[in-house]
C-alpha cells in the first residue's frame, strides 16, 4: 500500500481501533474528500467487528472553555466507541486563538486520554506546525500519527454522493461570511484571505455538493480570477499540468471569468480541461462529465444554444447511461439540459425533465437540500414562460420559505429566491409585493456585500424595474443611472451586467421621453454587445430590436424596421421560428409597419404571432394574450370592429384570470374594450 494513502491510513486506522479500548490517534489531512473517504470505509469495517463510529464536529466560534466542555460531553456519549473528531481549524473566534482551546485541552490530556473511547484528531496540515509547537504536551498523548496524502481520484461510492455534509459545510461557509467583511477591511493579504478563509469554505462546499453556495462565496472575493491564476502557476511548478488540483482550479477559474462576462477566457480554459481530463481519466469519467458540463453552460452564455444544447444532451446521454437516471450527475444534467430547452422555447420537455429532477432530488436529498431548492426555482422559471404565474409564485415563495428556513434571512440562496419571487410577482401585478422583497434583498446585499458588488446592482437594477412600472420614474431613473455607471466602472463597459443596465438605462430614457439621450445609450449597447458576444447572439438581437423601438418613436421608421427585419431573419435561422424571441421581433416589426400605415402587412405578420404563440406558449401566456391585443387593435384600424371586439372580450377574460383585475395590462383592455363597445 502506498504509505499516506486512503487504503494505508484506513487500515492502520481499523487496525489501532481493534487493538486497543481506548487513546487519541492523530491524522495530518490535505483533502476533504479522502478525509472523509477514510472516516466512511472505516466506519464500515468496524461496523463488521461490532464497532460504532460516531462523527463529532467541533461547535464553531465558541470560547475556549466552551468548546473544551462541548468536545468533553460528546466523547462521553461515544463511550465504547470510535470518535472521529473535525473542525478544530476553524471552529474558534476571532477575538481567542486556536491554542487557547488546544491550551484547555492540553491542561485535561489525562482526563481526555482516560475517556473510554478511541478518538481520531482529524488536523489540517496547514494546522499541524501550530498545533505541535503550541501544545507539545497534548501532542505526545497521541500513540498514532498519520498522514493523509493522497487526493481521491474517484468519485464518492453512492449511495453517499457528497464527502462533507451539508451541516458541517455550512458551518464553514458560515465562518467565511462572518468574517470576510472584517478581514478585507483590515488589509489582509488576498493571497492570505484566499488560504486562510475563502478555499476551506469553498473545499468544503463543494465537497457536499452545495455548488451554488460555493459560487456565492466566489463571487465575494473582490478579484478572484489574479488569485486563481497564481495559485495555478504555483502548482504548476509542483506538479504535473494535467494534475487534478490544475484541472479543478481551472474550474474554478474559468467560472470567475465566466461571472466577469469574458466567456472567450472561459471557453478556452474549459475546452482545454475537458480535453486534459479525457485523455487523462476518459470520456465517461465524472470529471470530464462535470467539465463537460461547465462548458456547456459557457456556450449558452455566448449565445451558441444550439452547440449547448447538442453537448447537453450527450452528457445526459452518458451520465444516464453510467449511473442510472437518478443519480446526482444525471440529475445535474438533466437539470442543465432543461435549462437550455427552456431558453430555446421547448417548454413542454423542459418542464417534464425538471419536474423529474424536482421529484427525485425531494425523495433522495430532502426539502432542504440546495439541490432541491435549485430545482423548485428552476422549475419556477419554466412555470413562469409558460404563463402559469400562480404556479411560479407558489413555487418560488416554497423556495424563500424554505431557504429562509434552513440558510438563514440574508443567505445568497434565501436572497437569490425572494428575488426570484419578486420578479414573478411584479409579472403577476403585484407591485407593491414585488417592491417590499426588492428592497429587502437591496438593503441586505447593501449591508453585507457593499454597493459595488454585482448582486447589489443587479437587486437594485430589479428594484428600478419595479418602481417604474410602479409609475415612480425619478426613483427608477436614479437606480438606473447609478446602476449603469457603477456596472461600467466595476464590470467594464462590455460586461453582460453592464450592457442589460445600459439597456435598462435607455428604455426608461425612453418612457420620460428623452429619446435622444435614450438613442445613444441604446446605440452604445448594441455595440458593445457585438463586440462581446457576435452579431448573432441573443443579447445582440434584443439590443436591436430595443434601439429599433426607440427610432419607430423617433419616427425613424425606415432604418427602425431595417433593424427589426435583420434582428428577426437571424433569430429565425439562429433560435428558430417557434423561438419566443422570434415572435416577439415578429411582433416589434408589426409595430413599425403599422406606424408607417402599412396595415395589412402589420396584420399579416401579428396574426402569424399569435397563431404561432397559441401553439408554442398555450392560449393563456402572457405573451400570446398581448399578441391577442396587438391583433384587435389591427383588426380594429382594418375596420372589422365586431372582430375586434370579439377578440378583446377573449383578452380581456384570459389577462383577469392570468394577472387579475387591477393588473395594468387587463385595465388597458378593459378601456379600449370600452371604447370600441362605445362606437356606433
Amino acid at each position: 500500500m502506498e504509505p499516506g494513502s486512503i487504503e494505508e491510513v484506513t487500515g492502520r486506522l481499523k487496525f489501532w481501533c481493534l487493538q486497543r479500548d481506548r487513546g487519541l490517534a492523530r491524522v495530518e489531512w490535505d483533502s476533504a474528500y479522502a478525509r472523509q473517504e477514510v472516516v466512511d470505509r472505516l466506519k464500515h469495517l468496524l461496523s463488521d467487528a461490532g464497532i460504532q463510529l460516531f462523527e463529532v464536529l467541533v461547535p464553531p466560534d465558541q470560547p475556549a472553555d466552551f468548546t473544551v466542555k462541548a468536545i468533553f460531553e460528546k466523547l462521553r456519549l461515544a463511550s465504547g466507541s470510535v470518535a472521529s473528531i473535525t473542525g478544530i481549524e476553524w471552529a474558534f473566534p476571532e477575538n481567542g486563538t486556536q491554542l487557547d482551546a488546544l491550551a484547555g485541552l492540553s491542561f485535561q490530556r489525562e482526563a481526555l486520554a482516560s475517556l473510554p473511547v478511541r478518538q481520531i484528531w482529524w488536523v489540517p496540515s496547514s494546522l499541524t506546525e501550530r498545533f505541535i509547537l503550541g501544545v507539545p504536551d497534548l501532542d505526545s498523548w497521541f500513540q498514532l500519527r498519520l498522514h493523509l496524502t493522497e487526493f481521491p481520484h474517484r468519485p464518492l461510492p453512492m449511495p453517499a454522493p457528497h464527502s462533507v455534509s451539508p451541516a458541517e459545510a455550512r458551518l464553514m461557509s458560515k465562518r467565511f461570511w462572518d468574517r470576510i467583511d472584517t478581514v478585507l477591511s483590515q488589509g489582509i493579504p488576498d493571497e492570505q484571505v484566499w488560504r486562510e478563509l475563502t478555499l476551506p469554505a469553498v473545499d468544503a462546499l463543494l465537497a457536499a455538493g452545495l455548488q451554488s453556495e460555493a459560487q456565492a462565496i466566489l463571487l465575494r472575493m473582490p478579484d478572484i480570477g489574479p488569485l486563481l491564476e497564481r495559485q495555478i502557476q504555483s502548482l504548476r511548478s509542483l506538479e504535473s499540468p494535467e494534475g487534478r488540483s490544475i484541472l479543478s482550479l481551472s474550474q474554478g477559474l474559468a467560472r470567475a471569468f465566466g461571472n466577469r462576462g469574458d466567456f472567450a477566457m472561459a471557453r478556452e480554459l474549459q475546452e482545454e480541461a475537458v480535453q486534459a481530463a479525457i485523455r487523462l481519466f476518459g470520456q465517461n469519467d465524472s470529471r470530464t462529465l462535470s467539465l463537460m458540463g461547465d462548458l456547456a453552460e459557457t456556450l449558452f452564455a455566448q449565445g451558441e444554444v444550439g452547440s449547448a444544447r447538442d453537448l447537453g444532451e450527450k452528457i445526459w446521454n452518458q451520465t444516464a447511461s453510467l449511473f442510472g437516471d437518478d443519480h446526482p450527475a444525471s440529475l445535474a444534467s438533466m437539470n442543465n439540459l432543461a435549462s437550455t430547452l427552456r431558453a430555446q422555447g421547448e417548454y413542454d420537455r423542459a418542464r417534464r425533465l425538471q419536474e423529474h429532477v424536482l421529484e427525485a432530488r425531494l425523495r433522495t436529498l430532502g426539502e432542504d437540500h440546495p439541490d432541491t431548492l435549485a430545482s423548485m426555482n428552476n422549475l419556477a422559471l419554466t412555470l413562469w414562460a409558460q404563463g402559469d404565474l400562480e404556479g411560479a409564485i407558489r413555487l418560488q415563495q416554497r423556495v424563500f420559505e424554505v431557504s429562509r428556513r434552513s440558510l438563514g434571512e440574508n443567505h445568497p440562496v434565501t436572497l437569490g429566491a425572494m428575488s426570484n419571487l419578486a420578479e414573478v410577482m411584479r409579472e403577476r401585478g403585484n407591485l407593491n409585493d414585488a417592491r417590499a422583497l426588492h428592497e429587502k434583498v437591496l438593503e441586505s446585499n447593501r449591508k453585507n456585500l457593499g454597493e459595488d458588488h454585482p448582486a447589489t446592482l443587479r437587486s437594485m437594477n430589479n428594484l428600478a424595474l419595479t418602481l417604474a412600472a410602479q409609475g415612480n420614474r425619478e426613483e427608477a431613473g436614479r437606480l438606473h443611472e447609478q446602476v449603469a455607471e457603477v456596472s461600467a466602472r466595476v464590470l467594464g463597459e462590455n460586461h453582460p451586467d453592464t450592457l442589460t443596465a445600459t439597456n435598462n438605462l435607455a428604455g426608461w430614457l425612453k418612457s420620460k421621453g428623452d429619446l435622444e439621450t435614450s438613442q445613444r445609450h441604446a446605440e452604445r449597447a448594441l455595440e458593445s454587445s457585438k463586440r462581446t458576444f457576435g452579431d448573432e447572439h441573443p443579447n445582440t438581437l434584443r439590443a436591436m430590436n430595443n434601439l429599433a423601438l426607440i427610432l419607430s418613436e423617433r419616427r425613424d421608421l425606415s432604418r427602425a424596421r431595417q433593424l427589426q427585419e435583420s434582428a428577426l431573419e437571424v433569430s429565425r435561422r439562429v433560435l428558430g421560428v417557434r423561438h419566443p424571441h422570434t415572435l416577439a421581433a415578429m411582433s416589434n416589426l408589426a409595430g413599425t409597419l403599422r406606424a408607417q400605415g402599412l396595415t395589412s402587412e402589420a396584420l399579416r405578420a401579428e396574426q402569424e404571432v399569435l397563431d404561432m404563440s397559441r401553439r408554442v406558449l398555450g392560449e393563456s401566456n402572457p405573451e400570446t394574450l398581448t399578441s391577442l391585443s396587438n391583433v384587435a387593435v389591427l383588426r380594429a384600424e382594418s375596420g372589422d370592429r365586431e372582430a375586434a371586439i370579439q377578440l378583446l372580450r377573449e383578452c380581456l377574460a384570459g389577462r383577469r384570470t392570468v394577472l387579475g383585475d387591477n393588473h395594468p395590462n387587463t385595465l388597458a383592455s378593459a378601456e379600449l374594450l370600452k371604447r370600441l363597445e362605445a362606437q356606433p
